[in-house]
C-alpha cells in the first residue's frame, strides 16, 4: 500500500474526525470565489469600471478577505493537526520516516483540498447570482444577472487556495520536524498556569474603559468639551488605546479576581456543580484571555465598520437631500438656454415638474473685513438672499417651512458648518449698501436652500432692496415628482446647459450615494461574515482542544457519581462564559462609538446596528449550541438511542 492509498484510506475511515477541517475549506472557498466572481459579473463590471473608487473597494476587499479566510484555514489546520499529534506519533513508532509521514499529510491535505475546491465552487456558483441580485438591489440598479460562469474567478479561487494548502502542508512538516515523538504523546497533558489577579490593574481596567466611553460620548462641538480641547484624530488613537488596554487588562485582571472572589463565597460556590464550573473557567479565561480580547476589540470594530455603513445606506435619502434641496438646480448664464431647459423637465411626463423658481443672490462686502467670520469671503462679501425670496423658495422646496418676520438689523445665518454658525451668532457688522446698514446674526440654521451655496445670509426685504446691483447671481430651482427616478431627464438638462452653469442634480447624486454605499455595505457584510465565521470557530476549535485536554478530569466526575446531565450544565455554564465575554464587550465597544459616530454625523443608526448586532448574537449562539454539544461529546461519548 503506498502513501497516497493510505491518505485515501485514513480519509474514508476518519472522515467524521476531518469533517470540522474539510467544511471550513469549503466555507472558505465558497465566499471567497462568489466573491471574485461577483467583480467578473458582466452587470456588476459595467457599473464597476464606470467608478473607478468602486473597483478600488473591490480589489481592497477582495485581498483583506484574502487574508481573513487564510487565517481561518491556518486556525483550522494548526487545530486538526495539533488534535492528531498522538497518531502522528503512532505512525514514527509502526517505523515511518518523518519524510514519509510528512508525504501522507501532504497527501491528505491536497485530496481534502481539490475536494474542498470543487464543492466550494460548485455552491459559490449557485450563489453568486443570489448574491449578484442582492448588490445590484443595494445599488437601486434593479435587472437581473443572467447566471454566468467565471472562469477567471475559478483560476483565481484555485490558485489562492493551492498557496495557502502549501502552507498548511508546510506547517504540518514543521510540527513533524521539530516535535520530539515523547511530546507527539503528551501534547495534552500541559497543565495550564493559575491565573493571577492584580487588584489595581482590575480597578485600572474599568477605569479605562469608562473613560474612553466617556470622552467618546462628549459633544463635539462645545467649546469646553474634551473634543474642543482635543484634535479630533488625537481624540480618537487616545479614546482606542483607553479602551484596548482596559479590554486586555479586564481580562487579565479583572475577571480572574471577579471570579476568586465568588470562590470565596461559599454560599455560591459550594452550589451544586459551581465549584467545578469555576475553577474551570478561571483556568480558561487566563489561558485564553489575549484571544479573547483580541476577538473583543475586532468585533466591536466590525459591528461599527457594518453599523455605520448600514447606518449611511439609510440615511442616502436624506443626505442627497440636505446636499440637493431642489431636484435640479442651474445658475441662470443665459435666458434661452434656461427656457430650454425648463420646457425639458415641464414637458416629461415621467417625472412631472412641480414647480419652478428663480432666486436672485446679492453678493455683499461689510465696511471693515477684519474679524468676519468664515461665512464671509473677503473677494465677494456675504451671499444675501431677502426674506420674500427665501420663503417662496423652502415653500416650493419644504412646504410650511418658513421664516417669520426680520426687522432690518436682524440677520439668519445659514451654514452647513456648525462651528461657522456658533462663531457668527450674535456678531454686528454694517454692509457696504446704500444706507450702510447695520446688522446683528440673531440666529443660526443649517438647512442649506442651495446646492452651490454653503453660507448664506438672510435680511429684511427693506435691506434687500438697498443692495447693490453689481453683483448679483440668479438661481434656477426646479422640483419634479419622483425625483429618484429623474436621471434621465437629469442627463437631458445637463446636456443644454453650459459648464459654468454649476447644475446640480438631486437623482443623480441619489443614485451616486446609493451605489457607493450599496457596495459598501455589501463588502462588509461579507466579510463580516466571514470575520465572524473564524471568530466562531477560533473560540470553538480552542474549546475542543481544551475537551480533549479534560478528557481525564471528566472520567473522574463521571466515576464520582455525575451524569451526562449535569456534566453538560457544567460545560454550558463554562462555555456560556468564553462566548459571552468577547460579544458582550464588542457590543458595548461598538455601541458607544456608534452613538458618538450618530452624534457627530447628525444621523439615525439605530435600524443598522440593532440588526448587525442582531445577526451577530444568533450566529454566536448556533456557535454556542455546537460547542456544547460538541464539547460534551467529546468528553462523555456520544449519547447512545434507547430502543
Amino acid at each position: 500500500m503506498t502513501l497516497f492509498d493510505l491518505a485515501k484510506k485514513n480519509i474514508k475511515h476518519n472522515f467524521i474526525h476531518y469533517f470540522l477541517y474539510f467544511a471550513s475549506m469549503i466555507f472558505s472557498i465558497m465566499i471567497y470565489y462568489t466573491f471574485v466572481s461577483l467583480s467578473k459579473d458582466p452587470k456588476v463590471v459595467a457599473r464597476l469600471d464606470n467608478d473607478s473608487s468602486l473597483a478600488s473597494m473591490f480589489n481592497a476587499s477582495s485581498i483583506l478577505l484574502i487574508i481573513f479566510v487564510a487565517i481561518f484555514i491556518l486556525y483550522s489546520n494548526h487545530f486538526f493537526t495539533r488534535k492528531r499529534k498522538k497518531e502522528i506519533g503512532i505512525y514514527s513508532l509502526l517505523g515511518l520516516r518523518k519524510k514519509e509521514i510528512g508525504q501522507m499529510l501532504f497527501y491528505e491535505n491536497f485530496l481534502m483540498g481539490v475536494g474542498a475546491l470543487v464543492i466550494g465552487i460548485g455552491l459559490g456558483t449557485l450563489l453568486s447570482k443570489v448574491f449578484v441580485a442582492i448588490l445590484l438591489n443595494m445599488m437601486k440598479l434593479g435587472g437581473i444577472s443572467n447566471f454566468v460562469f467565471s472562469m477567471d474567478a475559478v483560476i483565481n479561487t484555485v490558485v489562492i487556495f493551492i498557496i495557502i494548502t502549501l502552507i498548511t502542508s508546510l506547517t504540518g512538516y514543521r510540527i513533524i520536524y521539530r516535535t520530539t515523538l515523547l511530546d507527539l504523546f503528551h501534547s495534552e497533558s500541559k497543565r495550564e498556569k493559575t491565573p493571577k489577579s492584580n487588584p489595581f490593574l482590575a480597578i485600572l481596567s474599568l477605569v479605562l474603559i469608562l473613560g474612553g466611553y466617556f470622552i467618546a460620548l462628549q459633544p463635539l462641538i462645545t467649546k469646553d468639551s474634551i473634543w474642543g480641547k482635543l484634535e479630533f484624530g488625537l481624540g480618537m488613537i487616545l479614546i482606542m488605546t483607553s479602551v484596548i488596554v482596559g479590554t486586555v487588562l479586564l481580562l487579565n485582571s479583572f475577571l480572574p479576581l471577579f471570579l476568586n472572589k465568588i470562590r470565596k463565597n461559599k454560599r455560591i460556590f459550594y452550589n451544586g456543580t459551581n465549584i467545578i464550573s469555576n475553577s474551570q473557567l478561571t483556568f480558561r479565561i487566563a489561558s485564553n484571555a489575549r484571544t479573547l480580547a483580541t476577538i473583543a476589540v475586532l468585533t466591536g470594530m466590525t459591528l461599527v465598520s457594518i453599523g455605520m455603513v448600514g447606518g449611511l445606506y439609510n440615511n442616502v435619502s436624506k443626505d442627497a437631500g440636505l446636499n440637493n434641496p431642489a431636484t435640479f438646480e442651474y445658475r441662470i448664464t443665459d435666458e434661452a438656454i434656461n427656457q430650454k431647459a425648463l420646457t425639458l423637465a415641464q414637458n416629461n411626463t415621467k417625472t412631472p415638474m412641480t414647480g419652478h423658481q428663480e432666486t436672485t443672490i446679492d453678493y455683499v462686502k461689510a465696511i471693515s473685513d477684519r474679524e468676519m467670520s468664515f461665512a464671509y469671503v473677503p473677494e465677494k462679501g456675504f451671499a444675501v438672499i431677502s426674506l420674500t425670496a427665501y420663503n417662496k423658495l423652502r415653500t416650493l422646496e419644504k412646504p410650511n417651512d418658513s421664516i417669520p418676520a426680520l426687522k432690518d438689523n436682524e440677520a439668519i445665518l445659514i451654514s452647513a458648518d456648525s462651528t461657522t454658525a456658533s462663531d457668527t451668532l450674535n456678531q454686528s457688522f454694517t454692509l457696504k449698501n446704500s444706507t450702510n446698514q447695520k446688522i446683528t446674526v440673531t440666529k443660526t440654521m443649517a438647512d442649506l436652500p442651495f446646492s452651490t451655496i454653503y453660507n448664506l445670509l438672510v435680511v429684511s426685504d427693506n435691506v434687500a432692496n438697498t443692495l447693490p446691483s453689481k453683483n448679483k447671481m440668479t438661481i434656477q430651482s426646479i422640483m419634479v415628482d419622483q425625483p429618484k427616478d429623474a436621471i434621465a431627464l437629469s442627463k437631458q438638462i445637463a446636456k443644454v446647459l453650459p459648464e459654468n452653469a454649476a447644475f446640480r442634480s438631486y437623482p443623480e447624486n441619489y443614485e451616486a450615494l446609493m451605489k457607493g454605499t450599496g457596495v459598501l455595505l455589501f463588502i462588509g457584510m461579507f466579510i463580516g461574515l466571514v470575520f465572524l465565521a473564524a471568530t466562531g470557530s477560533i473560540i470553538y476549535f480552542k474549546q475542543l482542544t481544551e475537551a480533549y485536554n479534560d478528557i481525564a478530569t471528566y472520567d473522574i466526575l463521571k466515576k464520582i457519581g455525575l451524569d451526562r446531565k449535569e456534566i453538560r450544565k457544567t460545560i454550558a455554564k463554562q462555555v456560556l462564559v468564553i462566548f459571552l465575554i468577547p460579544l458582550i464587550l464588542g457590543i458595548m465597544h461598538s455601541s458607544v462609538a456608534l452613538v458618538a459616530l450618530a452624534n457627530l454625523l447628525q444621523m439615525n443608526i439605530i435600524l443598522a446596528a440593532s440588526i448587525s448586532t442582531g445577526a451577530f448574537t444568533l450566529m454566536f449562539i448556533a456557535y454556542y449550541f455546537l460547542t456544547v454539544n460538541t464539547y460534551t461529546n467529546i468528553v462523555m461519548g456520544k449519547k447512545k438511542r434507547v430502543d
